[in-house]
């Protein structure tokens, strides 16, 4: 099924959105192994006693109470002020094309302090990184988009990454014709920690 020779069309993304709308774990774990790193955790509908950090835990609180028996809140309900404890994980993505891609209107900025660079404004399929993990977040955020329901993700970089893991909620916003027209997504970092010797530095 998956593609080691990946063009940048992101031919894997689609498989793996229908993996994450299905909830096909295997699926999920497979196209991580084949890609030589580890499974990651898929969570829809995450309780709050099943994320890990707090941060994250009051930002599922918030936007539940935003939405409000919902499947989604309104965009005009969320205002950043709100959120100043976990600002600087914060992601903001516009839907583009129905989802064929997304625009990061805000990439908080101990993420990409981490990460190396910001890359505010530019697109998910621009991101830069290897296009397995650039697949996978496409699919996932596309997957979010058909479910309409918050998405909990956490995935391992592979060994050349000073970063253990990304802890990854993400909730979708709808616009005043209830259509998912942006994400709201925090994004944090695990542990640092010794890169190999003799590997190429890389994040995700």
């Amino acid at each position: 099924m998956w593609d080691r020779t990946l063009t940048s069309e992101f031919k894997s993304a689609a498989d793996l959105r229908d993996a994450f709308v299905k909830n096909d774990l295997h699926a999920i774990d497979r196209y991580f192994l084949y890609f030589g790193a580890r499974n990651p955790v898929v969570l829809w509908n995450p309780e709050q006693g099943q994320i890990a950090d707090e941060r994250l835990q009051r930002l599922a609180l918030y936007w539940r109470e935003k939405a409000e028996g919902r499947e989604a809140a309104p965009i005009a309900s969320i205002d950043p002020t709100d959120m100043r404890y976990v600002l600087g994980y914060l992601m903001l993505l516009d839907v583009l094309g129905s989802g064929f891609d997304f625009r990061y209107r805000l990439y908080g900025t101990m993420i990409s302090e981490r990460f190396g660079r910001d890359v505010t404004g530019t697109t998910v399929r621009q991101f830069g990184d290897k296009e397995y993990i650039v697949s996978f977040f496409l699919g996932a955020y596309q997957a979010v988009i058909e479910r309409r329901q918050p998405l909990l993700t956490i995935h391992y970089p592979k060994n050349a990454s000073e970063t253990e893991s990304w802890s990854r909620l993400i909730l979708p916003l709808t616009n005043g014709k209830g259509e998912i027209e942006r994400l709201l997504v925090g994004q944090i970092p695990g542990d640092w920690r010794p890169r190999p010797p003799g590997t190429k530095a890389t994040v995700f």
